[in-house]
């Protein structure tokens, strides 16, 4: 199959006259950037996204659920594609919870393309499981990178995949971090879009599917607007249609940010077991460099921290030539893959006696940020990745910091050299780690492990039931590390 490459972007289309239009003068190097915090801005900013485009739509996701936002985003993208928008989707086959009919179906739109990164040979609900453990060496590598493109001139990337509890339409809430960019880096962004797209491990649907019947896509249409329908005039609706991006983008007042970037990812043949640079963690090494040169500050929030031996050296040796080190994960409460905590757990102590800061999400707030307001008390859950470096520039991506981010997964991110979007990420750091939001951990006299907030201390994990305890601590004698 010949290459796919991105679409010359079109200056006099409207995202065209948008970047236009907000650059600087003498900004040609430069490229624009503003942070996208609550779940219904996200939604927000991605409707609004694909609603504009005119000419491409490049989605790359390691899930995509079909549920409500993942139904809502999957009719929009077709009527882009009605429209003659390309689309190229690009999705992770053991992260996507999408069903194959429902792939092959929106493949069968001429105008629109669907991928399946290292996909498993045998196919169906059950017939996966046997591909799962009979290719286990292939399949463990997995593609974990988050991103959306219009018109190649426009692009959000960050911690969210597609579907409900990454956009505060879940029991599950998860906290996370988009940034929306557009200038100069976004070439960069589609070139590594590119390589993905024409990866050999990335398999074009037609040849795992099923050519879907005649009927199929009218089937798929009338599910999506069912559900649109049922939504329709709901609060959570009308939420996202009055989110503070959206109206933001009404009155022309969204904030953005110019400086010089960088486009970091991993390459997609780090999932290839017979690549050179299968398991190599370059995304990763690229970040340590840039922590590395950090001379006051080091904020790191990661829904998953297992630092391993080195980068707990590594971070202690921060510490130690004066750099204030501050870490904000998820508490035992709080984390939606016990195993991860047990992993993580173990390197608390050592981190606190070496004078690294920890604070650790708290499952609930009274917040009406915090938690979701559109279905009752829901359990907040940190999802960001996002580090800031001495308050002067920040990474904003899908990688953790953990063995699978570092060293199975690919990952992406973008890095931005901008004081003003580093204090903005900065102050929401700050934010999180406040009282109302996590727990600081602290040692006692006993050198003991405490945590602590708003005046009360607990002796053990806040907020997490006997079970969670119980089986967190059988997890940690596990030798699975490396897989987490």
């Amino acid at each position: 199959m010949p290459p796919s490459v991105a679409v010359k972007p079109d200056f006099d289309s409207e995202i065209g006259r948008y970047v236009r239009a907000h650059q600087p003068d003498d900004s040609a190097g430069l490229s624009g950037f503003t942070l996208v915090q609550t779940g219904t801005d996200a939604l927000a900013a991605r409707l609004a996204m694909i609603d504009r485009a005119e000419r491409s739509l490049d989605l790359q996701y390691y899930i995509y659920r079909g549920d409500v936002t993942g139904g809502l985003i999957a009719e929009r993208l077709l009527s882009a594609a009605d429209r003659g928008v390309r689309v190229r989707l690009l999705l992770d086959d053991i992260g996507s919870g999408l069903r194959d009919f429902d792939v092959a179906t929106l493949n069968h739109h001429p105008n629109i393309e669907v991928r399946l990164f290292n996909p498993v040979t045998l196919r169906g609900r059950v017939l996966k499981y046997f591909s799962k453990i009979g290719e286990f060496g292939r399949i463990n590598y997995r593609m974990h990178n988050k991103l959306m493109v219009v018109d190649s001139q426009m692009f959000i990337t960050g911690g969210r995949n597609i579907g409900d509890e990454y956009f505060s339409l879940s029991a599950m809430d998860f906290q996370d971090i988009d940034i929306l960019g557009m200038g100069r880096i976004t070439r960069d962004v589609m070139r590594s879009f590119d390589d993905y797209w024409n990866a050999n491990e990335s398999v074009p649907v037609e040849s795992l599917f099923r050519r879907p019947g005649k009927d199929a896509s009218v089937k798929l249409r009338t599910q999506l607007e069912a559900l649109r329908e049922r939504h329709n005039g709901s609060a959570y609706l009308q939420a996202v249609a009055e989110s503070p991006f959206n109206r933001a983008l009404h009155d022309d007042r969204i904030a953005w940010h110019w400086g010089t970037a960088q486009w970091l990812s991993d390459p997609p043949t780090k999932a290839d077991p017979q690549h050179a640079t299968n398991q190599v963690p370059i995304l990763a090494r690229k970040l340590v460099g840039h922590a590395r040169d950090s001379e006051k500050e080091l904020l790191l929030m990661s829904a998953y921290f297992i630092p391993g031996s080195r980068g707990e050296v590594f971070l202690i040796d921060m510490v130690e030539h004066g750099v204030d080190v501050q870490v904000l994960t998820n508490s035992l409460a709080t984390t939606d893959v016990l195993a991860v905590h047990s992993g993580y757990a173990s390197y608390r102590k050592p981190l606190l006696e070496g004078g690294v800061r920890i604070w650790e999400l708290q499952r609930q707030s009274t917040q009406q940020e915090r938690t979701s307001t559109f279905l009752g008390e829901s359990q907040a859950s940190l999802h960001a990745k996002a580090f800031v470096f001495d308050r002067e520039k920040v990474f904003v991506g899908s990688v953790n910091l953990d063995p699978r981010s570092i060293v199975l997964n690919t990952e992406a991110g973008v890095l931005v050299h901008q004081p003003e979007l580093a204090q903005a990420l900065a102050g929401l750091f700050r934010h999180w780690t406040s009282d109302e939001f996590a727990f600081e951990l602290k040692l006692d006299a006993n050198d003991q492990l405490r945590w602590e907030s708003a005046g009360q201390s607990w002796d053990r994990e806040p907020h997490a039931s006997r079970f969670r305890r119980t089986a967190a601590w059988f997890l940690g004698w596990l030798p699975i590390e490396g897989q987490l």
